[in-house]
């Protein structure tokens, strides 16, 4: 089977490059295709405007430049040109190249991802050349500029005008869409409820899965003191003030917290703020099994609908047992109570949550022993590719049809 992946971006060893959870995840779904003996291309952004290609494990992966203003993902722009570079996204092409690469690969399906400078424009593309298209949901990127359905220190209930104003034709393009996936039934609902897709569109939830390389770290012995860790981005929808404020709630010495990530000096100042008594310990870019063994519990606090993070994912598979809140997709990985806990996104819950676990340890062991037991059943990266091979099986077929 030849298949087709987008994803705005894709590391490879020359443009190593991860901004996300999603980059990790084409990589990880393009390189097992190829193990199983499928063809693989991905069409990716080119950031630095230059057309190339790589050769990376088996996959051949083309850098094109976009039609908008600048390449993708560059921050520092004034709010003129990031409202013209969205506004163009919206009802922009798929990038030059497009149709005469795929159409010389003949792919039996085209998988999109995230599409951000690419434009849900390449569907159209692939539809006139008759090739199936199937679209995994990892963000929020079809009905929110932001990708993140969070403004102004909330999750946002519905699209505002300008979100609306500026996603308006990618929002009619997903009638392009042979099936869509996506990482959490959360996430899913939120799209259709939004109106995109077809009716007869078909629909998969395809939950991620931990890299296959990790497995159980060794347990860290409990001496009176609850360790619990942050791993991720410092940024306010991941929930980082919330779970500082949650650990200022508790008594002094009885529980550290370890922050994991590039957190800058002013991050690190305006959390010890929150919590002048609390132990904070910001490790910095460390290796994930390394983190998952130095922590009883591993905190997910996210404030905004997060579709599936790779954190929560990989610490379950490394036996930590994780306290998430109860946003997007998060609560579809824990069995709350039993391989982890689920609490509201607010301070005062997760605060709970931990005094109940600093007096009662027994609980955090018991998460993990759960966790340890459920091992042989874990989804695999095998597993994934069945499962995705499957959806473009059945379009193929439908198409066929």
């Amino acid at each position: 089977m030849r298949i087709a992946l987008c994803n705005a971006i894709y590391p490879t060893p020359l443009q190593p490059q991860v901004l996300g959870g999603a980059e990790v995840f084409a990589r990880q779904l393009a390189e097992g295709l190829v193990e199983s003996g499928c063809e693989v291309i991905v069409l990716r952004a080119a950031v630095d405007g230059n057309r190339a290609v790589e050769s990376a494990n088996g996959v051949t992966v083309h850098f094109l430049p976009i039609r908008n203003i600048f390449p993708p993902f560059q921050d520092k722009r004034g709010p003129a040109a990031r409202l013209a570079w969205h506004a163009i996204d919206d009802r922009g092409r798929a990038p030059a190249g497009t149709r005469e690469i795929l159409a010389d690969f003949q792919p039996d399906v085209l998988h999109s991802h995230t599409l951000n400078g690419l434009s849900p424009d390449i569907w159209r593309v692939a539809r006139g050349l008759g090739i199936p298209v199937v679209h995994t949901l990892h963000d929020y990127y079809l009905i929110c500029p932001r990708c993140s359905r969070f403004r102004g220190g909330h999750a946002c209930d519905h699209p505002c005008g300008a979100c609306a104003a500026l996603t308006h034709t990618r929002r009619r393009r997903t009638r392009d869409v042979d099936a869509v996936t996506s990482v959490s039934r959360k996430t899913l609902e939120i799209h259709q409820d939004s109106g995109l897709f077809a009716s007869d569109t078909a629909t998969h939830v395809i939950h991620n899965i931990a890299r296959d390389t990790l497995g159980v770290v060794p347990e860290l012995p409990f001496d009176g003191r609850l360790q619990i860790g942050y791993i991720g981005r410092f940024t306010e929808e991941k929930g980082i003030d919330l779970l500082v404020e949650a650990v200022a709630q508790l008594p002094p010495g009885r529980i550290g917290l370890r922050l994991a990530g590039r957190a800058t000096a002013e991050d690190q100042e305006r959390l010890r703020r929150l919590a002048p008594d609390a132990d904070l310990t910001f490790v910095g870019f460390v290796d994930p099994a390394d983190f998952y063994a130095s922590v009883h519990v591993t905190v997910v606090p996210s404030i905004w609908d997060e579709p599936a993070g790779l954190t929560l994912i990989d610490a379950l598979a490394s036996g930590c047992p994780v306290l998430g809140t109860a946003m997007g997709g998060i609560p579809e990985s824990i069995e709350d109570g039993v391989t982890g806990w689920v609490a509201a996104p607010r301070a005062d819950a997760p605060a709970a949550v931990l005094k109940r676990l600093i007096a009662a340890p027994a609980e955090v062991k018991a998460a993990r022993d759960a966790l340890i037991r459920r091992q042989p059943d874990r989804r695999r990266l095998r597993d994934l590719i069945d499962e995705y091979r499957s959806v473009y099986d059945s379009v193929r077929g439908r198409r066929s049809a």
